[in-house]
């Protein structure tokens, strides 16, 4: 697959340079860098010529010039875990991986900011600024082994995105290399700068394809006191969605609310040794709700369990210690891979609404999943219209699949489109997606896209056929 004309698949005379560059010890080559060839992305894997593991940004600007003149391909990689094959290098372009670059540089307590390198994985940096009594908000479900540099990729969000936002939310610093070598910085430890074009905004959610990000300055927030979560059944995945629109609607702000619906619940229970309460739900909500007193989060837990079963919620579960959350969670955190153990092939999607167009979300994929003989299972975060929408391939033969998902997905994404929504909400359109950017954004913006990149980005070295 050849994904942009006048690359050059490196030789051995090219690699030797760009490992010379870091290090011998700090390369990959030949077999040992397959597990480099791919990421969560299902079924989709190239194999590098060489995989580079420089140890700091002067390093990354010297690969970026020299693989600039060469024009030889770079993808940029964090640690594997995006969905939608932004990672993999096609045609025998350079892996050029942040892993190194895995220190945090500062907690800044005066300015509640942190500087990091952008290989920390996320849950180590959450952990870190806890221990100052602050908090960095976004919490994608792979937080234990996703990097922050990867979370600036995709603009990552995650359960709690509801309440505090996603990571472009908290970026206010960047410095990055560019294609050419350039080093660039925006911004820093500001709450306010309109100084000329916001590049920084331009970067986040770039998918590695407009420059290589090497520092990154994040705004924390103080870490709320306490928390409480709530199980809330209900009979039906209408009223389940409905009563979402509801709470938001009554000037309630949770957390997280997020949902599962009822045949993923009862697959639950029937293949994990979780203790999944009201297996005989239509749908499940998951409710977190934090605050700085005792007294206010029990007043904001009574009044969302008042709405639920003002609602006709069958029943509302309280947990409020971290051995009953941990309980409670389990359902919804191992939902995936459970999916997965049905049938390890599936088609994942993504998609966001609004919220209150999450009923019609819904019905319309169970609709599609019927029209196409396929099993449809939904699950999410609710509370931000970001549905998760898997279809399960189980035992249907593999061309038949392959006819099933050209004409399903498309169709499913329209649906989104029609509901006022995108196509995806924060797994990024990396390759997988690339083919269907079309049916969520208008040709006058993509061209203004592919211009974008243009100027950041001359030769298109970088992450070539990703993204526009």
């Amino acid at each position: 697959m050849n994904v942009m004309p006048g690359l050059i698949k490196p030789n051995d005379k090219h690699i030797a340079a760009l490992i010379a560059l870091v290090g011998e010890e700090h390369s990959v080559s030949g077999e040992a860098a397959i597990d480099y060839s791919h990421d969560e992305s299902p079924e989709i894997s190239a194999t590098p010529s060489v995989v580079l593991k420089p140890a700091d940004e002067t390093q990354i600007a010297e690969i970026m010039r020299y693989a600039n003149s060469e024009s030889i391909p770079i993808v940029p990689r964090g640690l594997g875990t995006g969905v939608a094959g932004g990672a993999v290098p096609f045609d025998g372009a350079v892996v050029l991986s942040l892993e190194r670059l895995n220190r945090i540089i500062e907690i800044d307590t005066d300015n509640l900011m942190v500087v990091t390198q952008p290989g920390v994985v996320v849950e180590e940096l959450q952990r870190a600024v806890k221990e100052k009594g602050l908090m960095y908000p976004p919490d994608p479900a792979s937080q234990d082994t996703c990097s922050i540099g990867g979370n600036i990729a995709t603009n990552a969000g995650g359960m709690s995105a509801v309440k505090y936002g996603v990571t472009r939310d908290y970026v206010k610093g960047i410095r990055a290399v560019l294609a050419t070598g350039e080093i660039i910085a925006y911004g820093g430890k500001l709450v306010k700068n309109v100084a000329g074009y916001d590049l920084l905004h331009i970067i986040i959610g770039s998918e590695g394809t407009l420059a290589i990000v090497t520092e990154i300055t994040l705004k924390l927030i103080p870490l709320p006191k306490c928390h409480i979560d709530l199980l809330i059944g209900f009979e039906s995945v209408k009223a389940a969605t409905e009563a979402v629109s509801e709470i938001i609607r009554r000037r309630i702000v949770p957390t997280s609310i997020e949902f599962m619906e009822g045949d993923i619940v009862r697959m639950v229970a029937e293949k994990s040794s979780a203790t999944v309460p009201m297996v005989d739900a239509g749908a499940h909500l998951i409710i977190s709700i934090d605050a700085d007193d005792d007294e206010e989060l029990k007043r904001r837990y009574l009044e969302l369990g008042d709405i639920a079963l003002e609602l006709g919620a069958m029943d509302v579960l309280v947990a409020d210690s971290p051995h009953l959350q941990k309980r409670l969670w389990e359902p919804r955190i191992s939902s995936r891979d459970i999916i997965r153990e049905v049938s390890p092939t599936i088609m994942a999607e993504d998609i966001a609404v609004p919220r209150a167009k999450l009923p019609q979300l819904w019905e319309g994929a169970r609709k599609l999943g019927e029209k196409y003989g396929i099993r449809v299972l939904s699950f999410g975060h609710a509370g931000d219209g970001n549905l998760h929408i898997d279809a399960l391939k189980e035992n249907i033969p593999d061309k038949e699949w392959e006819d099933k998902m050209e004409k399903y997905v498309p169709d499913l994404l329209k649906l989104a489109v029609k509901l006022g929504g995108t196509i995806t909400g924060e797994h990024g359109i990396g390759y997988i997606k690339r083919k269907y950017l079309h049916i969520g954004v208008g040709k006058a913006e993509r061209e203004l896209m592919a211009r974008i990149k243009k100027a950041f980005d001359p030769n298109g070295i970088l992450n070539p056929g990703k993204v526009i």
